[in-house]
């Protein structure tokens, strides 16, 4: 497809940009970005809207590198919380416990965590985050995690309804304790500050879950490998 000259661009990443258009949302890949990436992420939003956790759609376009969205008019979480906001990790907290009460129906099209996990890690690495992903999943029940719940991936619309979750290409079924687990990491990785005010918001869910320590930890290592494995 062709834009005219009036688009606008309100979004860079390492892959993709997205633009505004006409009234919606256009993410714009790399051409050297695989396809079947950008289908399965059609995919996921599909999964996402059906489970009624999100509302945004994605559609089709004539060029198989750009996604038309619906179009969100507001900004990140994450400005807000930069500017003191400190609600946003009520939010948080409260975002994880949406996604994880979403009914997993049969014949949902989304990967279960353990199928995914070792995509690109060493025969070593794999030894050692597959049994402990195993066993946690054993152990907790699982559900629907979006696995990259941060500030960034919170959309607070400017007519003041509901936030809105966005970018679930990450999304996998498993148990809660990895999708907190992954926050953990990401927030270790940026913020100090921000992580111990992460682990007082959702403390008392992980509680609730009965997530021991010792689990929660193993939970984080096997995030720590996956993380480490998309930064290269």
């Amino acid at each position: 497809m062709e834009f005219d000259g009036s688009q606008i661009l309100i979004g860079k990443g390492a892959q993709a940009d997205v633009c505004k258009y006409q009234g919606y949302a256009y993410k714009i890949y790399k051409p050297t970005y695989p396809e079947e990436w950008i289908c399965f992420e059609m995919q996921q939003q599909e999964t996402v809207v059906g489970a009624g956790l999100s509302d945004i759609r994605y559609y089709e376009t004539s060029d198989p590198h750009i996604i038309k969205m619906d179009l969100i008019e507001g900004i990140e979480l994450e400005k807000k919380v930069l500017e003191g906001y400190l609600e946003g990790f009520e939010i948080l907290r409260k975002a994880f416990v949406r996604v994880h009460s979403a009914l997993v129906y049969p014949g949902i099209k989304m990967p279960r965590l353990i199928e995914t996990a070792g995509m690109g890690l060493t025969p070593e690495q794999c030894g050692q985050i597959f049994p402990v992903i195993e066993h946690l999943s054993e152990k907790y029940e699982s559900c629907i995690c979006h696995l990259d719940l941060h500030f960034q991936n919170i959309m607070l619309p400017n007519d003041g309804t509901d936030y809105k979750i966005i970018d679930w290409m990450n999304a996998r079924i498993a148990p809660p304790i990895f999708d907190y687990a992954r926050t953990y990491v990401i927030f270790d990785e940026f913020s100090q500050e921000g992580l111990a005010l992460y682990k007082n918001a959702v403390e008392s869910d992980i509680v609730g879950l009965g997530i021991s320590d010792e689990d929660f930890a193993d939970a984080v290592m096997v995030s720590t490998v996956i993380r480490n494995r998309e930064k290269g």
